[in-house]
């Protein structure tokens, strides 16, 4: 062994030691104080990657949790809004019921008024829900919740749930449940309409005319933009507020034809006149660009002359389901030297009296012939005209009828009822099938929140093995780098007095 003044390498050598041991106590320490193994990068760099992916997919799932509660509350709205249409469908079933026994001695009109309103109703819980053409849930509703495969590419389908309400099967209105064009009441009603619908090529104005609550005739104006398809044309119908008030719903049948429908009465017609470049509304081969003269159990055409010279006429109204058994009401109006004009006086002087419009009876000018008026009512009436004979010079209303385009009719009655039930027990079966999506949907939702969960625990679990400290393992850690870093401390002083011992040999 040498000995030198210059170079004391025992002191060097503890000095190395003694940093190497502080190094390591202030790691055990630092993993004491953190509780995670890995503080850093370096601490374990492929354990930190791991870790990292653990940590993000549960932050994913955790999300997904809150995802698939708040998606079970929206399936639970709909599923109560659901459940209300079903109690209505069975007050619709009742009411049609008691009106098909021909031992029925009450007011079927009656219970045709609270149909509608059942049905009305059906559809206001539809809409509320979402559960209508263009609503917010009549759709495929996703909810994300992750733990599946690595990717959430739309194609992928492991990392969430979906619940499929999308078309017109999970429309739960009552266009959608076909409970429109119904009539439980007295006589024949409701008339609807039927044009084939592809896409419109031109903009088209579609003009209704219906009875508000204070019992005027109003009129209602749709605007269709070119390039509008059948679907936004029922949309632009069923979402007017004037015509949801009035009762008036659009749909198109299997064959893609608009049919327009209500309970009350309603006329509706286009802007424009058929011909080949239009294929939309009106249609090249249709004959008139009216499209339905709806809801008239009685329906009574006749058309204007062009009178010389200025008169009065009268309109007699009768009828026992009007109120007139043996009796008639009568309505004078003024006559106008142009055709057009006396069509619209002689709608005027009907519309306008409070008597006739309270009995349900409303006049019209046909769209299609401006020469022609329309009287029209749920109930069936009798019309006499005076001087209805002479077409000539001051009378010019006459007792010419012409028939007026229409889709069809339903019949009232007990024959009308026992359609009706036939359609509730239809509608009964379609909602069904929503409710099984919708209830499906809601257990789905229940067992993906339980996956979740554990998915959760495991995920933690698998972290906490990689990033978490073995707190025992560094408790004896500190205590030996202690007791180490005191020996390596007394080394050093040992070393440093070393060099002391060379200076005694110079003595």
């Amino acid at each position: 062994m040498s000995f030198s003044l210059i170079n004391n390498l025992g002191s060097l050598s503890s000095q190395s030691r003694l940093d190497a041991t502080g190094a390591k106590l202030n790691q055990t320490i630092q993993r004491l104080s953190s509780g995670l193994r890995i503080n850093s990068s370096g601490d374990d760099a492929a354990g930190l990657a791991i870790a990292n992916k653990y940590r993000s997919d549960i932050a994913v799932i955790s999300q997904g949790v809150r995802n698939a509660n708040d998606g079970l509350s929206t399936l639970q709205i709909v599923d109560g809004g659901l459940n209300t249409i079903s109690s209505l469908l069975d007050r619709a079933a009742t009411l049609a019921s008691q009106s098909a026994s021909d031992t029925f001695s009450g007011n079927r009109d009656t219970l045709q008024s609270e149909f509608g309103k059942v049905l009305g109703e059906i559809t206001r819980q539809a809409q509320n829900v979402g559960l209508v053409s263009g609503g917010s849930n009549n759709k495929a509703l996703t909810t994300i919740i992750g733990g599946g495969s690595d990717t959430f590419a739309a194609s992928n389908t492991n990392n969430g749930i979906k619940v499929d309400l999308s078309g017109s099967t999970n429309q739960v209105d009552a266009t959608a449940l076909g409970l429109n064009s119904l009539n439980i009441g007295n006589g024949t009603g409701n008339v609807t309409g039927n044009r084939v619908i592809t896409t419109l090529t031109a903009a088209e104005n579609l003009t209704f005319q219906t009875v508000g609550s204070s019992g005027q005739l109003s009129s209602t104006t749709v605007a269709l933009s070119a390039g509008a398809t059948g679907s936004n044309i029922i949309d632009a119908i069923n979402n007017d507020a004037t015509l949801k008030a009035a009762g008036v719903t659009a749909s198109l049948d299997s064959t893609n034809k608009l049919v327009v429908s209500s309970s009350n009465f309603f006329t509706v017609s286009s802007d424009l006149a058929d011909g080949a470049g239009q294929t939309g509304i009106g249609g090249a081969a249709a004959a008139a660009n009216d499209i339905a003269i709806s809801g008239a159990g009685n329906k009574v055409s006749k058309a204007v002359a062009a009178a010389t010279a200025a008169g009065s006429q009268s309109l007699s109204f009768g009828g026992e389901e009007i109120g007139y058994s043996g009796s008639s009401y009568n309505v004078s109006f003024t006559t106008s030297t142009v055709a057009a004009t006396g069509a619209t006086n002689a709608a005027n002087a009907v519309n306008n009296d409070l008597t006739l419009r309270s009995k349900g009876v409303f006049a019209i000018v046909d769209k299609a012939n401006g020469s022609n008026v329309t009287f029209v009512s749920l109930k069936n009436f009798n019309l006499g005209i005076s001087n209805d004979a002479t077409a000539g010079a001051n009378n010019n209303l006459t007792a010419q009828n012409t028939t007026a385009a229409t889709a069809g009719t339903t019949t009232g009655g007990a024959t009308g009822a026992k359609a009706a039930l036939d359609a509730v027990r239809a509608a009964v079966a379609t909602l069904g099938k929503v409710q099984g999506t919708v209830g499906a949907g809601q257990n789905q939702l229940l067992q993906a929140i339980d996956l979740a969960t554990s998915q959760i625990n495991n995920f933690q679990s698998a972290e906490s093995r990689i990033r978490d400290a073995d707190v025992s393992s560094e408790a004896s850690n500190l205590t030996r780098l202690n007791v180490l870093q005191q020996a390596g401390v007394a080394a050093l002083a040992q070393a440093n007095q070393s060099s002391q011992a060379v200076l005694s040999l110079l003595r």
